[in-house]
Parts: structure tokens; C-alpha cells; sequence
């Protein structure tokens, strides 16, 4: 007879750590022998910069994964601020032409308000534990928007499917889960 253990097994800790501290110095090495390389071969050209901004957004990404009970929506909204700041940051080291904030990003808000809008759908009476993340998402998907109407962003279309898409997405949101959505925001912000 094989008897299962009914509860997880612990991870430990402090090798985790040790491991984790570990990648850190490793990274920060690499990011060194980066820097030193691309001053010596090439200064016109900051080459590095996009391998350690790619190094900071994996950071990112493993610290927030690595949290417990992350919900599919606060990883959403995790990732596509990440994923921005990262494309922002690629377009700033090749010299900043202005396709981060002209296409990239108002497609990275059109793919999480698309996938939050399906998890609207897909789990509509557990979805109230994602409304938060909702509402900061369509936030942040408000900024293409803004920049439009200041006249900063060059590419209307994209920005203006994204922003309906977002609208899209939290109209569909307060239609399907409305009443829950105000109880849940009240109580949030002790209202």
C-alpha cells in the first residue's frame, strides 16, 4: 500500500534564498561584463542597456510569480505593466522613435484587456476577486488615450482600439458583474 502525503511538501527557504541571492550576483556580473564590453566595442550604440533592461523585467517577473495566491488578473495587469516598461525602455535605448507608445503598448493594452475580458466571461461569479486588477488595467489603458489627445502619439488607430476595447472590456465587466463590482469598490475604499 503507497500512502500520498496530503499536504504539499515544504520548499526550503533558505536554499531558495541562497539560490535567488545567487542569480542576483551572477546577474549583476553579467550586467558588469555587459557594460564593459559595450564601452570598449562599441559607444555609440547602448547594446547593454536592452539586455539589462530584459534582465531587470525577468526580475520582475519571477519576484511577482513567486508570490502566493497571485490571481490571473493581478498577473495580468503585473505583465502588462512589465511588458511596457519594458518596450518603453527598448524603444529609449535604440534611440527612441516612438514605436513603443505608438504600437507596441496600445497593443499590449488591447491583449490584457482581451484577456480580462474573457475571464469576465469564463468566470463570471468568481470574478468579482479580479475587479481591482480590472479597474488599475483599464486605467493604465487609458494613458495611450491621454497621450493621443495631447498630441503626443502619432497612430490614432491603435490607440483608439485599444481604448474601445478597453471601455469594451469594463462596460462588459459592470454589465455582467455590476452590483457585485460597487459593493466591492465601496468596500475597498471604505465608502
Amino acid at each position: 500500500m503507497v500512502f500520498n502525503m496530503l499536504y504539499p511538501k515544504l520548499s526550503n527557504v533558505k536554499r531558495n534564498n541562497i539560490i535567488f541571492i545567487a542569480s542576483i550576483a551572477i546577474s549583476v556580473i553579467i550586467i558588469n561584463i555587459l557594460l564593459i564590453i559595450n564601452v570598449l566595442v562599441d559607444k555609440t550604440n547602448h547594446w547593454s542597456m536592452l539586455c539589462i533592461a530584459g534582465i531587470i523585467y525577468a526580475y520582475g517577473t519571477v519576484i511577482y510569480t513567486k508570490k502566493r495566491n497571485v490571481n490571473i488578473a493581478s498577473n495580468v495587469f503585473a505583465q502588462c505593466l512589465l511588458v511596457s516598461l519594458l518596450i518603453l525602455a527598448i524603444d529609449y535605448f535604440l534611440g527612441y522613435r516612438g514605436w513603443s507608445i505608438n504600437i507596441a503598448i496600445p497593443i499590449v493594452v488591447i491583449v490584457a484587456n482581451s484577456t480580462l475580458m474573457i475571464l469576465t466571461i469564463i468566470s463570471r461569479k468568481r470574478y468579482i476577486r479580479y475587479a481591482v486588477y480590472h479597474m488599475l488595467t483599464f486605467l493604465f489603458s487609458m494613458i495611450p488615450l491621454i497621450l493621443l489627445l495631447s498630441g503626443i502619439l502619432e497612430n490614432k488607430v491603435l490607440t483608439i482600439v485599444s481604448s474601445g476595447i478597453a471601455g469594451l472590456s469594463l462596460l462588459l465587466t459592470i454589465i455582467l458583474c455590476g452590483k457585485a463590482m460597487w459593493e466591492e469598490t465601496k468596500k475597498r475604499l471604505h465608502v
